[in-house]
């Protein structure tokens, strides 16, 4: 028997033109319509084991939170089948199921009782979720003061500490602080095998580490349902527009947009550039489409560019940025030490390799860059694109505090 089992689902929005539509259709004797119908979910179709876990991925808006709500009964399907074999426990958005006029206390023994358990057994798994939530004393005050990150503390810890048969999680881990993100994915990892897991997550780098399959939704469709980091690779390519069913067959090429990359604080455009990047594409150790690089890899990029003139000194460059904007690593052919080389007027095409460090796991955005001089003071900007590439970085089973890794030399321990 399957855990989950879903046949042709499909959910439709009616949307108005105006806040008067609906009353209008339902008062229209010619049965006259004044919405347009948005398709949120195109009939889609997968099954769930018992005991396994499974990711969803997708852009905004490909009905992924749909999804789940009707799974959960929060909303209704308009065709289709869904099958359900046991006790399910969700956390979709924030809040969602609390009174905010009770208290977390109160609100434990609400949705405990909304999950189908006694006030017995709920006795019995108070001191557990309380602990886990580690709100201190707010959980004997209104939740209507609690944070953010109180509500998705106290409603994850309510979510686990029941031990459901289902547990599925909507995107609501990314509102708590980074060490509650941690306890909630080691809680996750031990219901894998136990317990069937079902959890929508923008955060790719964590979600890969315990859902050996996702499914990727697109525009209320499934467009690929198996092994992880083709899973990965299928969404970036949703993403920039250029997905396609064999993404081994070509190399991942880019039209630049130039307002697109463009950093706030650069006022640089196309139409005032002497050189600029009209393409770029990349692998990594040869292979199209990779999406995740580690210590050791190579980062092959190339970049088209169009000179509307010869350029005698060329420098090219990169930048690494982590998800939050800050400065990694980068480097740029002049402070190499590269002899300086000419641009001829019209299309050339540049390539360099990047060694990837040894840093943390996580996101990272390589911003690309053409400039002109011979000295590093004196250089001028041609063109800029910001967070042209994504990488996901991994590390080789180590833990890195910090950013980069670092050694410890000359360790020795002496009985005093």
């Amino acid at each position: 028997m399957k855990a989950i089992s879903v046949k042709d689902l499909k959910k439709v929005y009616p949307l108005y033109k105006s806040k008067m539509g609906k009353v209008k259709e339902a008062l229209s004797l010619s049965g006259k319509s004044y919405h347009d119908d948005f398709h949120a979910l195109r009939g889609i179709s997968f099954e769930v084991e018992k005991g396994e876990c499974v990711g969803i991925i997708g852009l905004n808006g490909s009905g992924k939170s749909t999804l789940l709500k009707i799974l959960t009964e929060v909303i209704t399907q308009t065709e289709g089948e869904i099958e359900i074999n046991g006790k399910v426990s969700a956390l979709l958005e924030l809040g969602a199921g609390f009174n905010p006029e009770y208290t977390g206390m109160q609100n434990i023994y609400l949705n405990t009782m909304l999950m189908g358990y006694t006030r017995k057994e709920t006795d019995g798994k108070i001191a557990q979720i309380i602990e886990f939530a580690d709100i201190g004393d707010f959980i004997y005050q209104p939740v209507k003061v609690y944070s953010s990150g109180m509500y998705v503390r106290l409603a994850f810890a309510i979510a686990v500490t029941v031990e459901p048969d289902i547990l599925i999680i909507d995107e609501a881990l990314s509102v708590g602080d980074v060490f509650f993100q941690q306890k909630c994915y080691r809680k996750i990892k031990e219901f894998a095998g136990r317990s069937t897991v079902l959890i929508v997550s923008h955060d790719l780098n964590a979600i890969t580490k315990f859902c050996p399959r996702m499914i990727v939704m697109d525009q209320g469709q499934i467009v690929y349902d198996g092994e992880s980091k083709e899973a990965v690779s299928c969404y970036f390519g949703i993403k920039q527009g250029r997905y396609r069913q064999e993404p081994s067959q070509s190399i991942r090429e880019v039209e630049v947009d130039f307002e697109k990359y463009k950093e706030p604080d650069r006022n640089i455009y196309s139409g005032h550039m002497d050189v600029v990047i009209s393409r770029f594409f990349y692998d990594v150790n040869g292979q199209d489409y990779a999406e995740y690089c580690t210590e050791g890899d190579n980062v092959h990029i190339w970049m088209l560019t169009e000179a509307r003139r010869p350029v005698e000194d060329v420098i090219v460059g990169y930048q690494v940025r982590d998800k939050y904007g800050n400065e990694i690593f980068g480097e740029t052919s002049l402070t190499s030490h590269v002899d300086s080389f000419p641009l001829a007027a019209g299309k050339n095409l540049i390539s360099f390799t990047v060694v990837w460090p040894e840093v943390r796991e996580g996101d990272y955005f390589i911003t690309l860059g053409i400039g002109e001089g011979s000295e590093v003071l004196n250089q001028v900007e041609q063109c800029w694109l910001n967070n042209a590439l994504h990488l996901i970085g991994t590390t080789r089973d180590k833990t890195i505090f910090g950013i980069f890794n670092h050694e410890m030399e000359e360790f020795e321990i002496r009985k005093l």
